[in-house]
């Protein structure tokens, strides 16, 4: 049967409420609404009445109800099914229907359910994890055996809820026309994937993170780019840091430049080596210093000598192989053992030693010694002048040798010639 409508009285009619009753005959203009008149009303079986009943305007309806349970035809051609509490049989307020198809159409249907009284706990067990949960009956449940297909024909699926799960017992698809749009809360969430393996295919991947990107595993990491002439930019206002506990190696077939506008350190524990098949340039604008303290490598060096400039002969015989250029003074400074430089094998050699002072032009040609004990003029091993502290000693292959005594003031002449 229709329901009367109750309507809320308008502001007028309360503020008349409000000051007092005072009759107003349009007050009762909604007081009675519209019933229909009883056709037939008739108990049947077990106290079930079936009641017709008919509008003044013509249209009738039928209802078959106990009191709990009803099966209504209204005017407006509506058909209700109603169940109430359970009876003494234990199960009630439940609407079954079991049948080989089912087919419905309508231009819209909307289902509210309410939930369970108790909220759908039937009692307690333990999880996987041996926590104890409560056990719950869901408030709806739609079970399907064999495939399901929801389909929204020019328009949109919705589904909200506190927590949503989809399981699939093979594979998940997600699967759309156009775009995929995952957002997790307002202004933050979390995102949590977890598989075995994720495999990406896309042609473009960007990413925009505010806060930072932490990456953190067992496996391995590669990048292999086959595009030619593809890029790897990174632009960062911070730092870049590399922390490898095993090799790093980097091969470049085109240019590589480095630029630092700050500090530039390399520190290597073990050795370091440059090769270079090119040219090679330095330009410092500061001072430069070089310092081979030559500690003893583990395992030792074939090399024996602690610095070694090997410069290869120049092409131009003419042109020297090694050239330095200086604005001022150039020093040298031997602590200990002093220098010997030489040209070519037995040519020539010039050594500074402690006390020792050596200047050779090859083999049986001339010679300078000077050390603590004496100066040597020599020629060819053959012609001689040895000054020490006590004589001056000048000898020659086509003449005897002359001896001059420190003491000896007999000889006065400033050159002596020898034939």
């Amino acid at each position: 049967m229709s329901n009367p409508t109750n309507q809320a009285p308008s502001e007028s009619t309360q503020s008349k409420l409000n000051q007092g009753f005072a009759w107003d005959p349009n007050l009762a203009a909604n007081a009675f609404a519209e019933v229909p008149f009883v056709d037939v009303s008739s108990f049947k079986i077990s106290g079930w009445m079936v009641t017709g009943y008919k509008f003044a305007d013509g249209s009738d309806g039928l209802a078959f109800y106990n009191g709990k349970a009803a099966l209504h035809f209204d005017n407006n051609n509506n058909i209700i099914l109603s169940a109430g509490p359970p009876s003494q049989s234990g199960c009630g307020g439940k609407l079954i229907e079991n049948v080989q198809q089912k087919m419905e159409k309508a231009k819209s249907i909307t289902i509210e359910v309410t939930g369970r009284d108790d909220g759908g706990k039937t009692g307690k067990s333990e999880n996987e994890k041996g926590e104890v949960e409560d056990d719950e009956m869901p408030s709806y449940s739609l079970k399907v055996y064999g495939p399901c297909n929801i389909e929204a024909i020019g328009g949109d699926v919705a589904i909200k809820g506190d927590n949503i799960t989809l399981n699939a017992a093979s594979t998940l698809n997600l699967k759309s026309n156009k775009d995929i749009n995952i957002q997790a809360g307002e202004t933050g969430g979390k995102i949590t994937m977890n598989g075995g393996s994720f495999d990406l295919n896309t042609a473009f991947f960007k990413k925009n993170l505010t806060g930072g990107e932490f990456s953190e595993g067992t496996g391995e990491f590669s990048v292999d780019q086959k595009k030619p002439g593809a890029s790897v930019d990174i632009n960062t206002p911070g730092s870049v840091k590399y922390t490898v506990n095993g090799d790093y190696t980097v091969g470049v077939t085109g240019d590589y430049k480095l630029g630092v506008t700050g500090n530039f350190s390399t520190s290597v524990t073990k050795d370091y080596a440059l090769e270079v098949r090119g040219k090679y340039g330095e330009v410092i604008d500061g001072k430069m210093k070089t310092e081979v303290k030559g500690v003893e490598a583990k395992p030792p060096s074939s090399q024996q000598e602690n610095y070694i400039l090997d410069v290869a002969v120049n092409q131009k015989k003419e042109i020297a192989s090694y050239k330095v250029n200086t604005g001022g003074k150039v020093e040298f400074a031997a602590l200990q053992d002093g220098y010997k430089f030489e040209v070519g094998k037995q040519l020539a050699s010039l050594e500074l030693a402690n006390k020792k002072f050596e200047v050779t032009t090859g083999a049986k040609l001339g010679a300078i010694i000077m050390d603590e004990k004496q100066g040597v003029i020599e020629h060819g091993k053959t012609s001689k002048v040895t000054v020490d502290p006590a004589k001056v000693k000048i000898e020659a292959a086509a003449a005897s040798s002359i001896t001059v005594s420190a003491s000896d003031t007999s000889i006065l002449s400033p050159m002596i010639y020898l034939n």
